[in-house]
């Protein structure tokens, strides 16, 4: 599990560096685009592997 939430962290990071700096290396609006995609991957995995984590320990508890 500590795996994916590293891949998805640097899937995070790799977007926020590719809508920062990608203008100076493609278009604008490619980069904004590309950056943006990768932003919303990582952290849409991010929350949903985080709130199965939470409901599993829910259950547990109950």
């Amino acid at each position: 599990m500590k795996i994916k939430q590293i891949i998805y962290l640097l899937l995070i990071i790799i977007g926020a560096l590719i809508t920062l700096f990608g203008p100076n290396y493609m278009l604008k609006e490619y980069a904004l685009a590309i950056g943006i995609v990768f932003l919303m991957f990582g952290i849409y995995s991010m929350t949903t592997t985080y709130g199965n984590k939470n409901n599993e320990e829910s259950d547990i508890e109950e």
